[in-house]
């Protein structure tokens, strides 16, 4: 299954459209309906399901989408299509995209879905297109990326990069594009595996006083933590407002959950901690590292789980700043004890022996 920026978890019942209605809403009620749907619906029922919510997707793009809904919405309706195995129906999904009226990296976007599906003449004319117009910085990040991974278009990539370079006002803004060019290296089959490493190092001994070149420096040690380590320390602001500093919190086990609302083990988890925190008391602060991308979605998911912790996260995924200094790019549990040493790495609540390693980690670091 082909699944591009726009994928979505193609399940749950549909109610007419309105107006009124944009793509972010369809999303997040396609979303909510999966939800509800829960795991064990038969595939008659998802792929009847699928297939309404396609009538539905295409409705809208033909019916009710305005400005750039129009596009995006054409790349989920081909994403759900091939998702229900109709390559013919993507591909004139993306026919109906205007290379003329399209944003940059909605083009790009639908080029690395042109070149899965063979059409070469729309993949050549949506990069050619994309390149010619401007576009902000973070989309342009995100097309060199495409670029230099996905189409394998590396010197175009690369025009790019150098381009926002060269553009660049201040240190900060030119270590935000090594940032980003180093982080896609990761991905590109043409470079050695530690390319991106070696770039990340570049960029924290050559900028060390901007934000992406200090986030480089923790990225970089993250790699290498282990138990007994000092910590990765980072300010952050929560939901609720609060700041919270991890150098404020010595003298505590502090337990990082970085969590998805989607994640299956996230109650489990829950049940796992509750009793802990309970016994440790003040001597132990847990905080959650929100991973989804939804920011209007946390605060319900934080409700609807009965999450009583401080939870940080801004709809910035795994871009999220304490995500990318420790290096996480999925739900896990890291934790710190009292003298701001790593005392747990990679640890979850999935499995009965999961769990069990959890409690034991937690339990020797907030001394109970």
């Amino acid at each position: 299954m082909f699944r591009t920026s726009v994928a979505f978890v193609l399940l749950g019942s549909l109610v007419p459209l309105t107006a009124q209605q944009s793509l972010a809403d369809l999303q997040q009620r396609f979303a909510q309906q999966a939800r509800a749907l829960g795991d064990g619906a038969g595939r008659a029922a998802i792929e009847a399901l699928r297939a309404q919510q396609i009538a539905a997707l295409r409705t809208f793009v033909e019916q009710t989408a305005a400005g750039d809904d129009r596009w995006n919405g054409r790349l989920m309706l081909a994403d759900f299509q091939l998702a229900s195995g109709d390559r013919q129906a993507a591909s004139a999904a993306l026919r109906t995209i205007q290379a003329e009226a399209a944003p940059a990296l909605v083009l790009v976007t639908a080029a690395t879905m042109a070149q899965h599906l063979g059409l070469d003449d729309l993949r050549g004319q949506w990069i050619d297109a994309a390149i010619a117009k401007p576009a902000p910085l973070a989309e342009r990040m995100a097309m060199a990326r495409l670029l230099t991974t996905v189409l394998h278009e590396i010197g175009r990539g690369e025009a790019i990069y150098s381009a926002a370079l060269a553009a660049a006002a201040d240190d900060e803004q030119r270590a935000l594009v090594r940032w980003h060019r180093a982080d896609a290296m990761r991905d590109r089959e043409d470079l050695p595996d530690n390319a991106g490493f070696e770039e990340l190092q570049k960029l924290a001994t050559d900028l060390p006083k901007t934000r992406w070149g200090d986030v480089a420096r923790d990225r970089l040690r993250a790699t290498q933590l282990r138990p007994g380590d000092d910590t990765i320390h980072f300010r952050a602001t929560t939901r609720g407002g609060s700041e919270v500093a991890t150098r404020d919190l010595l003298g505590k086990a502090v337990v990082l959950v970085f969590w998805s609302g989607a994640d299956r083990d996230l109650p489990r988890l829950l049940e796992t901690l509750g009793p802990l925190q309970q016994r440790a008391g003040d001597g132990m602060v847990v905080l959650g590292i929100c991973l989804d991308r939804d920011a209007e979605r946390i605060d319900a998911d934080v409700e609807r789980l009965g999450i009583t912790f401080p939870v940080i996260g801004d709809g910035s995924g795994i871009e999220q700043d304490v995500a990318l200094r420790w290096f996480v790019e999925g739900p896990v549990v890291q934790v710190v004890d009292g003298k701001g040493k790593v005392a747990g790495l990679g640890l979850h609540a999935g499995t009965t022996d999961g769990r069990a390693q959890l409690r034991e980690v937690i339990e020797r670091a907030a001394g109970l």
